[in-house]
């Protein structure tokens, strides 16, 4: 099939951050209707590539690269021309609704996507509102135009999202990392309104688990340290094991005798129910989590998982009729101070990722582990400077130790966190879907090394919709529907078979 009518050339793109190269001499061009699977590792440079095709970020001065954007108006090589023709959707767009927590319709959301607002300052009316609850339902998502923004699943905000990014009647969408942290269910939805987006749209979707890719794709890029490393047509669904190499460092045998592990924390939860802007997120939840157990928590997205982790780290509280007591043996016993319960509990999520906004280093970040602080409030000892650096090194990601966080990907920047949770030796890790955002050797280290963890006596609570995603040393299982518990007790040993 050819692809005739231009839409974006890239010559030579060059990008630099903070002395490091995140574009190395990139050149391609993308035609109209020829959708493109952009793969690579964490670092490899997707998501900065993205951001290069928007317009959004601009070449090194210095560079030879030129840009043109192929307007319905002709060629253009301003970046506003990128911003017009081009939309975006990427895990810091999801993020920053997380951050200002954005308590407005579904409708409303999609509404900014014509201005490319931050804020929503008036209501749809008119024409605007026929056309986004027409193409809401040519995306199937009529439905969610009425929901309120903190009432949605993860998939669910997603699907509006690209609803959003389409309201603009844009020649190309980019989607980075677009299917990652969905459930199967919310996964097939969200690739069903993309293949109807795609005969309204280019699209260009990135991604680091190519089993996810759609089959009506019609090229591939896989990029590695920056650069393009391949470049070809797909005849069809992308082959699920393409060699791509992480430039992580890893060691995939870590060696743990620096983590230190206490005797085992108790949770225990009677009749708990949470309201988020006043509906229920969870109801009249009955778990009790005992010294030595590790647990796998299940659940679609919507199911109230990270409510419930957030619940058992101390940041949500039981309505009325409920209570959590936390017994945590290396704060001293059981424990109602705040202060306290975040020292002995550590939870890693998506939330934590999208909220922890602060320029710092990851050597810095890791270290504020010390003190579950959000910033270094402290002068830093040379025995806990070790220890960040010994969790750096077991996460592979000391290189990272003077750069920047916000010059990290979303998978340096996971990383960087789970280090951080394991500083200062906690009772309780929770980790929220760990491996959200991480390509696939960084998701394999981490799974070993959490199995490691949990084999030498680290209690962990591990979050997942991916029964994948689960390790021989799981002993126990809750799974969540709706915000209800529909299992409580030992793990089934077909499920981790």
């Amino acid at each position: 099939m050819e692809f005739c009518s231009p839409l974006i050339d890239v010559t030579d793109a060059r990008v630099t951050y903070q002395g490091l190269r995140a574009l190395d001499d990139v050149t391609l061009s993308l035609h109209a209707g020829e959708h493109l699977a952009l793969r690579g590792g964490n670092g490899a440079g997707k998501s900065t590539l993205l951001r290069l095709l928007r317009g959004e970020q601009w070449p090194d001065q210095d560079s030879r690269c030129r840009i043109v954007w192929h307007t319905a108006g002709g060629p253009e090589t301003s970046p506003l021309a990128g911003r017009g023709m081009v939309s975006l959707i990427a895990p810091a767009q999801q993020e920053r609704i997380l951050l200002q927590g954005w308590d407005i319709t579904g409708e409303d959301l999609v509404f900014g996507g014509i201005s490319e607002a931050v804020y929503v300052l008036r209501h749809a009316e008119g024409e605007d509102k026929a056309r986004i609850h027409e193409l809401a339902a040519q995306l199937d998502a009529e439905p969610l135009l009425s929901r309120r923004v903190p009432e949605l699943s993860q998939g669910e905000l997603r699907r509006l999202l690209v609803a959003r990014g389409l309201i603009r009647n844009p020649r190309a969408l980019l989607l980075d990392e677009v299917t990652d942290g969905l459930d199967a269910d919310s996964r097939l939805r969200l690739l069903a309104m993309l293949e109807k987006a795609s005969v309204l749209s280019t699209l260009v979707i990135s991604t680091h688990r190519p089993e996810t890719l759609p089959d009506w794709m019609h090229r591939e890029i896989c990029m590695e340290h920056g650069r393009i490393v391949s470049d070809r047509a797909l005849p069809g669904k992308p082959v699920a094991h393409l060699a791509v190499s992480s430039n992580c460092g890893m060691d995939l045998t870590p060696q743990l005798s620096g983590v230190k592990h206490g005797e085992g924390a108790r949770i225990e939860i009677v009749n708990a129910t949470v309201y988020l802007s006043g509906t229920p997120v969870l109801h009249d939840i009955n778990w009790t989590i005992e010294p030595g157990q590790n647990w796998a928590v299940l659940g679609d997205n919507g199911a109230g998982k990270s409510t419930l982790m957030r619940l058992v780290a101390g940041d949500e509280f039981a309505a009325a009729g409920g209570s959590v007591r936390r017994w945590l043996p290396r704060q001293g016993g059981e424990q109602v101070k705040l202060e306290c319960i975040r020292k002995g509990i550590r939870l890693v999520s998506d939330l934590q990722q999208a909220t922890y906004t602060y320029d710092i280093t990851g050597e810095e970040l890791v270290f504020s582990g010390f003190d579950n602080s959000v910033g270094v409030y402290r002068a830093i000892a040379s025995d806990e400077l070790d220890e960040a650096h010994y969790c750096m090194r077991l996460l592979g990601v000391e290189h990272l130790a003077r750069r920047s966080i916000r010059r990290c990907s979303t998978g340096e920047m996971r990383r960087l966190l789970l280090a951080r949770a394991l500083i200062g030796s906690p009772d309780l890790l929770l980790l929220d879907e760990p491996c959200s955002g991480l390509d696939p050797a960084a998701r394999d280290h981490v799974l070993e090394l959490v199995d490691a963890l949990m084999d030498q006596g680290v209690q962990i609570v591990l979050v997942s919709h991916r029964r994948e995603d689960l390790i021989p040393t799981i002993t126990h299982l809750l799974r969540l529907d709706h915000g209800r518990v529909t299992w409580n007790g030992p793990c089934p040993e077909d499920l981790l078979s």
